[in-house]
């Protein structure tokens, strides 16, 4: 009885370092780079609804129906991205009639380097389309239009 003393001791001197460790600063990293691309990934958002809306007005005025004003479009996703998250970087920003696709990127630094690399770069896609209201009035408002 005397031979088996100590034998947890030595067994969790074993396993903490070999298993343990690890594990935690596996998880540390991960939840770290989660919460950075949630930020990522709602940035994008944010700037791909902001630089759909840049209709070109010019355009309009000429009758040449709704389009979008690329020039704005690009302006506006960059300047929105950088208000959100100034460490993203747009990678690629299309735009397809009325449709905005923004591809934004940003490098993290992880803190524990469990990962193998002591950075990571992560990606966020958004594409917004913009839906176009009435045109003119409808005959079918709720209220009177005549005055008496």
């Amino acid at each position: 009885m005397t031979s088996q003393r100590g034998q947890v001791l030595v067994f969790v001197a074993l396993v903490l370092p070999i298993v343990l460790l690890p594990a935690a600063a596996f998880a540390v990293d991960a939840a770290s780079a989660a919460a950075v691309h949630a930020r990522l990934e709602q940035a994008t958002w944010s700037a791909t609804e902001s630089a759909v809306q840049q209709i070109d007005a010019g355009a309009l005025r000429a009758g040449k129906g709704v389009t979008l004003d690329q020039r704005f479009v690009e302006a506006v996703a960059r300047d929105a991205l950088a208000a959100e998250n100034s460490n993203a970087t747009i990678e690629r920003l299309e735009v397809d009639g009325l449709t905005v696709t923004v591809e934004a990127a940003e490098r993290v630094q992880l803190p524990l380097n469990f990962l193998g690399a002591p950075a990571v770069k992560l990606r966020a896609k958004a594409t917004a389309r913009l839906t176009l209201g009435y045109e003119r009035p409808s005959s079918f408002l709720p209220f009177s239009v005549s005055t008496l």
